[in-house]
């Protein structure tokens, strides 16, 4: 059964620095969050995934992990073998698919991946394809993420990249500053200069590790070549100054 269906519980606690490498399956991935939220890259489209959010992507397509924080929940895979009735709409889009789930609905399906996870363990396969038809059976596919905050998250986390203020992510994307941040908050529930940040701290916490490259080069690839000013950031934000985080690593 392993070949055909797998399931993982998430269980992981607090900010996790650097890119994940791209992964790719052959079959279907799928993940439901209880509590906390991911942002990930799936074929170069940034999704951002929060509590009550059932995520299910095609075979194929490239996956990278950027950022997780207090995660809850259940993710894993399956093939169309394993699957009893192939013929689901969502089985037949090449997109991937984002559909929340809200209150009842939410408890219902957090309840059921509870059961399906025990029944992993216990390999009762009948039951885990049946609770997989009745999850197929209620997602839609066509759910659209928002343009402005997509493309808003996939500036601030390109590769290679120094993040800029809020004002300059608003005019690469022709929107004014109030209609990013309103648009960002809405989406999201964190603002413009949240993710501006927390890209900030990715950068800054995974050149740290690095001893060769010095503060002050830290501090301009993360956006702010003030020093001084980089380490009152980093201090707020994580605890520690930038050479405490690195001499504890």
């Amino acid at each position: 059964m392993k070949n055909q269906f797998t399931l993982y519980e998430i269980n992981e606690k607090g900010y996790t620095p650097g890119h994940y490498k791209a992964l790719k399956h052959p079959g279907y991935i799928y993940c439901f969050l209880l509590e906390g939220e991911v942002l990930a890259e799936i074929e170069e489209q940034n999704i951002l995934i929060g509590p009550g959010q059932f995520v299910m992507i095609p075979p194929g397509k490239s996956v990278t992990v950027k950022y997780f924080n207090g995660c809850k929940g259940f993710d894993g895979s399956f093939t169309l073998e394993f699957v009893k009735d192939a013929s689901y709409p969502v089985l037949r889009s090449d997109s991937l698919i984002q559909q929340s789930f809200w209150f009842e609905d939410a408890v219902f399906m957090g309840a059921l991946f509870r059961r399906m996870f025990t029944a992993y363990g216990d390999k009762d396969k009948n039951f885990i394809q049946s609770a997989l038809d009745l999850i197929l059976g209620q997602i839609r596919p066509g759910g659209k993420v928002a343009a402005v905050s997509e493309r808003f998250l996939q500036l601030v986390f390109e590769r290679g990249t120094t993040p800029l203020s809020v004002a300059e992510y608003a005019g690469m994307l022709s929107v004014t500053p109030n209609y990013l941040n309103k648009t960002v908050k809405n989406r999201t529930r964190r603002t413009a200069i949240d993710w501006i940040e927390i890209a900030r701290l990715n950068i800054a916490k995974s050149l740290l590790k690095d001893p060769s490259i010095s503060i002050a080069d830290v501090s301009a690839h993360a956006g702010l070549p003030d020093q001084s000013y980089f380490s009152r950031f980093f201090k707020k934000k994580t605890g520690q100054t930038p050479s405490e985080f690195r001499n504890s690593r």
